[in-house]
């Protein structure tokens, strides 16, 4: 089934009214924001009385100019690779015991960063660990919502983070179809459901998980700075505004800028960076306000190649005619690249055109909404230090394509808290042992072609409708090639049968656009996405007997179904560590080829 949704009359108004003095020469965009979008974000703030200091943190929970500008100050420092210098380390060894008396004074695990750490904290704290979560300001979530599918959302339920009615609770919409289309293409929208087809409030997440966290014994300590973690022979100590607190183990939920992560990356710039601009408005048709974009494009790339503007918009829970809209783009981290602020620029012109207004003043801003998602090559992140363990995206676990790292904690939440549980269990907790849960993962190094296909090189010039075209394609092949291919990839997971039809249907239909393709992407990350391809499809191979062995070795009184007597005879004869470690093996190779989503 498909539709079409008809953007092109608005764009052809739009076209003429193209800001002036928007960009210097050279094409590089001006620092500061405009005045345009001073104006409608101290419009905000004055009918809101919004204070930026008691702003949920995390994604997304900063919405004020002063937000905005402390993140394109952020983006310029990584653009000029700021602060990469030797500084003290914030995480250290120490080769002897702590002076504590006792181990039970430890927690079993401290979580640090609890908008996200607060659902693995849940988890773990309900499994029977001992479990605090250290946060630096106060621990709720955001205003805007989170957009998941109903299954992501119900990983949170068999990990005892909520219950099925809290789910329900938390779910404050839900909404389909769920559309894709792009700019130039012929053909009608494809047309899919249940992909982030659900609005989930982030305040009530998070306080629901902080409720059944503390009925269960959990600690929060919230607007505590974390000033360093030293790790000890039998304990780490974290400064939490100069007061020790002694866990096991350290897991890192801070982000992508963790002191612990950009200590062990050494101050490196990103491989690649997604920005997001967007709001949530209001005054929208509420008829055709039911269904979403999951990806859409209304231009081609643009004048000064500064890249390829992407699309997404969602019904709000917030009234019939609220609508979130985000337009977001993919590059790497040149000094040369854009600001931020200049993106919302390009967002006031576009987004009419793109939703069939006449201009923005057809509807009311209630947020303005904006993001930095770096991403490295190098992922999922490895540990250097024993007893310290990044999740979320301080581990850099999420999709090279998607922004925000709700989606990375739902899909994994199962496996980390299965995998902490069992390491502390078997005290593996060296790091060595923490590695292994970070394995390497060649679904995830593979989605790295698709973010290059995607952006624009700093002096490349492709032809302005080659991403278009590279879309339309790849779109139209995998939804000829059916559900199987197409759902994988819209939720951000790669096969090596999806993508192994995929790349032969569009060379077999598209035989011609192959070179181009070839080109504009360059030979060094050809031969290097070959050989996550590879790799990828030995995964694939090693899947099902990986899975037989994740599942003999499972710890006890866990599903004692499907068992074999001659696995099971071998497993009895291993010790717990040796057991932790193939079980991570195992793992990593369900979730390095993409099975763990079937």
């Amino acid at each position: 089934m498909r539709a079409r949704v008809d953007t092109a009359p608005a764009w052809t108004r739009a076209r003429g009214r193209r800001r002036v003095g928007a960009r210097v020469a050279g094409g590089v965009a001006r620092d500061g924001p405009s005045a345009r979008t001073i104006e409608i974000m101290e419009s905000i703030a004055s009918a809101r009385d919004d204070d930026d200091a008691s702003a949920a943190r995390g994604a997304g929970g900063t919405t004020t100019l002063e937000g905005l500008m402390r993140l394109d100050a952020a983006w310029t420092s990584m653009r000029r690779g700021a602060g990469r210098g030797d500084g003290e380390a914030f995480a250290r060894r120490r080769r002897r015991r702590a002076a504590t008396e006792t181990a039970s004074d430890a927690f079993d695990v401290a979580v640090c960063g609890g908008t996200l750490g607060i659902l693995v904290a849940c988890a773990l704290q309900r499994r029977g660990g001992r479990v605090c979560v250290i946060e630096r300001g106060e621990l709720r979530g955001r205003e805007q919502e989170w957009n998941v599918s109903r299954a992501e959302l119900e990983a949170l339920v068999r990990a005892g983070a909520l219950t099925a009615e809290d789910a329900d609770e938390v779910t404050m919409i839900e909404f389909n179809p769920i559309r894709c289309g792009f700019h130039g293409s012929e053909k009608e929208d494809i047309v899919t459901r249940d992909v982030l087809n659900c609005g989930v409030s982030p305040a009530r997440l998070v306080a629901k998980c902080r409720e059944r966290f503390e009925e269960a014994g959990g600690r929060v300590m919230e607007r505590a700075s974390l000033n360093g973690v030293d790790v000890y022979d039998d304990c780490a100590v974290l400064d939490v505004d100069g007061n020790a607190v002694h866990a096991r183990l350290v897991l890192d939920c801070m982000g992508f800028n963790s002191p612990i992560v950009r200590q062990i990356r050494g101050g490196a710039k990103p491989d690649g960076v997604c920005v997001v601009v967007g709001t949530c408005a209001e005054g929208f048709d509420a008829s055709k306000n039911e269904s979403a974009d999951l990806i859409r494009t209304v231009t081609d790339i643009e004048t000064d190649y500064r890249g390829q503007y992407f699309w997404e918009a969602f019904p709000a829970s917030s009234g019939p005619g609220d609508r979130t809209t985000y337009m977001f783009t993919y590059m790497d981290a040149e000094e040369a690249r854009p600001s931020i602020a200049s993106m919302l620029d390009d967002y006031w012109e576009y987004m009419p055109a793109y939703q069939g207004l006449s201009s923005m003043d057809d509807v009311k801003v209630k947020r303005v909404l904006f993001g930095l998602f770096p991403t490295f090559r190098n992922s999922p992140l490895k540990t250097e230090i024993d007893r310290v363990l990044a999740i979320g995206d301080a581990s850099g676990i999420q999709s090279p394509l998607s922004f925000g790292g709700l989606a990375a904690i739902l899909r994994h939440v199962n496996r980390i808290t299965g995998a902490v549980e069992e390491a502390l269990d078997a005290n593996a907790l060296d790091r060595d042992a923490l590695r292994s849960i970070n394995a390497y993962q060649p679904a995830l190094s593979a989605a790295w072609l698709f973010q290059r296909c995607m952006s624009v090189r700093i002096g490349a010039k492709p032809k302005r409708d080659f991403i278009n075209r590279l879309m339309t394609t790849n779109f139209g092949v995998m939804e000829a090639l059916g559900e199987d291919v197409m759902r994988p990839f819209l939720q951000d997971v790669v096969t090596f049968k999806g993508l192994g039809k995929t790349l032969v249907s569009m060379t077999a239909s598209k035989p011609l656009f192959v070179p181009e393709i070839l080109i504009n992407a360059g030979p060094g990350p050809i031969a290097d996405w070959f050989r996550h391809f590879i790799a990828l499809g030995m995964y694939d191979l090693l899947s099902s007997p990986a899975g037989a062995v994740a599942h003999a070795l499972r710890p006890a009184g866990q599903d004692e179904s499907n068992a074999n007597p001659l696995v099971e005879a071998v497993s009895g004869s291993l010790s717990p560590r040796q057991k932790f470690f193939i079980r991570r093996h195992a793992e990593a190779v369900i979730y390095g080829c993409g099975r763990d989503a079937h």
